[in-house]
């Protein structure tokens, strides 16, 4: 199991020819990455504020990170399954009609999971966002760059699930389906860059963050 892993046999195994795990799996750690800061600011805030000020709202959020640090832990390993089986389908022998046909067949289910299950991973790296913004203007300033980070590091795993899924679409036959998938690639990455330009907004217009403005 890939989520097993240590960082550096994880990215010992991404360095090499052997896949998985690919770019899906590495999405789904920049958002269990991304949820970890996060849960961490949390986690600090509510040692150093005024508990009566903001427990509700970081309880609540705390335990949508604790699901959401689950999910995006079992995506890491789910990509790398579709990841396989795309392989594995991609690999049936195609000598005669009949062969082609199963191959095809395999090829098809393989590939909607394939580009699937990294929709899943973009949503959850979004969630993740969603609760970012929900939250900064209540963190303690020590953590501000801190949960910043996890906003960036939970847009990078959408925009690398994006990129699982939008390389899947093309071998796809089935035309709904693609223009399903595709609408919400939309939806979702549009959806992120929103998100991430109005935190940097927000984060950026105050020191000691103006450096990082445009």
């Amino acid at each position: 199991m890939l989520s097993s892993l240590s960082i550096t046999d994880f990215a010992a195994k991404l360095a090499s020819d052997e896949v998985p795990p690919g770019g899906g799996s590495t999405a789904a750690v920049y958002g269990l990455m991304a949820a970890s800061l996060i849960e961490m600011a949390i986690t600090y805030s509510q040692k150093h504020q005024e508990p009566a000020l903001t427990s509700g709202i970081f309880l609540e959020k705390q335990a949508d990170l604790a699901r959401l640090h689950i999910e995006l832990t079992i995506l890491v390993d789910r990509d790398a399954l579709a990841l396989r089986s795309l392989l594995s389908a991609a690999g049936l022998p195609e000598s005669s009609g009949e062969q082609q046909k199963v191959r095809n067949l395999a090829l098809q289910k393989a590939l909607k999971q394939a580009a699937e299950v990294p929709l899943e991973t973009a949503r959850a790296c979004l969630e993740v966002m969603e609760i970012g913004k929900a939250i900064i203007g209540i963190v303690d300033k020590m953590v501000v760059s801190d949960l910043m980070a996890g906003v960036v590091a939970a847009h990078a795993g959408i925009t690398a699930s994006l990129l699982s899924t939008a390389i899947n679409l093309e071998e796809l036959q089935d035309e709904a389906l693609v223009s399903g998938l595709s609408g919400q690639v939309y939806l979702i990455r549009t959806t992120g860059n929103e998100l991430k330009t109005a935190m940097e907004e927000l984060v950026y217009s105050n020191a000691p963050f103006t450096v990082l403005r445009s």
